[in-house]
């Protein structure tokens, strides 16, 4: 059954259900209107009967006292159509009719037997010759005797009172029925009409799917409500998809593209060494090509794992000020044929819950990119600040050749490179395009944020700003334990699981 004719029988139950409780309920309410208009009538005669009656107590030598009734005429202060019964003895075996109004005169039995004799007033509903009758039984008593003198008993025909009410339960039962009905209708109409955007929905997720055109949106004119929030959601997800499609597409072309040419040098030089023999060049240079393919198939399964979580890292705390003094030694060396100046420009003692090798590895990446891309005379400064209580912030900073406005945005994504050149640098150095993504991966592992700020032929500083510990306060700031239990009481915990990534980015090797 479809959501439509779910929607309708829905909405059309519940109207019904709701007429049939309010139908019942107003049936209820007027016949019970009616028929207290009715007892009340009863009650207003009996009662004039009552008032207008007398009796007189007679005592007789050596017998009880005897009472006698005087009755008024009962046919004047019946109402119309009431007839009134007045009982004497009504609890004897055989009582004896005392009046009884001239509309009922040919009646002779009493209109209730069952309630002859009662001292209460009472109500009930009995039926004479076929007609259902209303009937009103009170008693009258003398003071000092301990049984009824005689009773009034009223009664009225409910005919009129029934079919009334049959009238109007007839009324609405087809009421009822023509309002289901019209709201079936109406259902089945206002839920086709609520229901087009959906179908506009599902054409397009077919046409997506059947063609593969992941520029399909929806054009939306309608309020904000939650088909103008679905199109909306559905259009953002088309977006998100496009997106990802695209960078799938374009990952296996760079990833095809920088396999190729490692392959092709390995190649050439292979074609070379079998016409002239292997010499020390053509060696070195597939020993270079080699390594630099075994860097790159190895990031690209860290990548993998690192998409579907499969990644985590061994926390605890670490010096940063150790980490950053470290690389600053290695870039020393790797700099040693250049002419560059590397130098630390600020340096604080600052502790982290983290990976020290993964943080040498981040900042190691960034120095040497660095150096790759400062001209000889310029200079890379490393600085290690905190920022507030609970901020550490690096800085590696250089006068290098700097990064276009419009590369920004993308020199995280893998294998982007702001100018394909600089793939391979004149210093001899190469990379695959994966550095700056693995650094951005580690940094948000060790949960920090990576941004950068360029100018073209002015040089470049890469920020990273992660989550520090207090400083201490003391002078045991060198025992481990404290440290342990202040992190422990900061919630930090040694081993933080690496969750799924939302950029391209994997745990490797920085790039060389």
């Amino acid at each position: 059954m479809t959501i439509r004719k779910k929607l309708t029988l829905l909405y059309t139950g519940l109207l019904a259900g709701f007429i049939v409780i309010s139908s019942v309920v107003i049936f209820t309410v007027i016949r019970s209107a009616w028929l207290e208009t009715v007892d009340a009538t009863l009650w207003d005669t009996t009662e004039q009967v009552i008032t207008n009656s007398r009796a007189y107590p007679i005592r007789e030598f050596g017998s009880l006292t005897r009472v006698i009734i005087d009755l008024p005429q009962l046919d004047i202060f019946r109402a119309s159509g009431v007839g009134v019964q007045v009982w004497s003895d009504p609890d004897s075996v055989e009582p004896t009719l005392a009046g009884v109004s001239g509309n009922i005169s040919d009646y002779r039995r009493p209109l209730d037997p069952a309630t002859l004799g009662t001292f209460a007033s009472v109500y009930t509903t009995v039926t004479i010759g076929g007609t259902e009758l209303r009937v009103l039984t009170r008693t009258v008593t003398v003071s000092g005797q301990e049984r009824p003198l005689y009773n009034i008993q009223a009664a009225a025909s409910l005919a009129t009172l029934n079919e009334a009410t049959e009238k109007l339960s007839v009324f609405m039962l087809i009421g009822g029925a023509l309002a289901v009905a019209v709201s079936f209708g109406m259902g089945l109409l206002l839920t086709n009409q609520a229901l087009k955007p959906l179908e506009r929905i599902i054409c397009a997720a077919d046409s997506i799917s059947t063609a593969k055109d992941l520029k399909t949106r929806l054009p939306w004119h309608g309020p904000n409500d939650e088909l103008g929030r679905l199109t909306s959601v559905f259009n953002r997800m088309m977006d998100r998809l496009e997106h990802l499609f695209g960078v799938q597409q374009r990952f296996v072309a760079d990833v095809s593209h920088e396999l190729r040419t490692p392959l092709t040098s390995i190649r050439g030089n292979l074609d070379l060494a079998k016409r002239y023999g292997m010499d020390a060049a053509s060696l070195d240079a597939i020993e270079s090509e080699t390594d630099r393919m075994a860097r790159m198939v190895n990031d690209l399964l860290l990548l993998a794992r690192a998409d579907y979580g499969g990644l985590t890292l061994d926390l605890s705390e670490i010096d940063l000020d150790t980490v950053l003094t470290d690389v600053y030694r290695q870039a020393k060396v790797l700099a040693k044929d250049r002419d560059l100046q590397i130098r630390l420009a600020v340096v604080e003692p600052i502790r982290i819950i983290g990976n020290a090798d993964r943080m040498k590895q981040v900042v190691l990446n960034l120095v040497n990119n660095a150096i790759k891309f400062t001209p000889d005379g310029g200079q890379v400064v490393l600085r290690l600040t905190r920022v507030n209580e609970r901020q550490a912030q690096i800085q590696v900073g250089d006068t290098g050749i700097g990064i276009a406005p419009e590369h920004l945005d993308r020199i995280f994504d893998r294998f982007y490179q702001a100018e394909p050149s600089r793939a391979r640098s004149d210093n001899g150095a190469s990379g695959t395009g994966l550095g700056l993504s693995i650094a951005k991966w580690l940094v948000e592992a060790h949960g920090g944020t990576i941004t950068v700020q360029s100018e073209v032929n002015r040089g470049t500083t890469f920020t990273v700003t992660l989550p520090a510990l207090p400083p201490c306060l003391t002078d045991d700031c060198g025992d481990d334990s404290d440290h342990h239990q202040q992190a422990a009481g900061n919630g930090i915990s040694r081993f933080r699981s690496i969750p799924r990534l939302r950029r391209n980015v994997p745990e490797t090797e920085a790039e060389q």
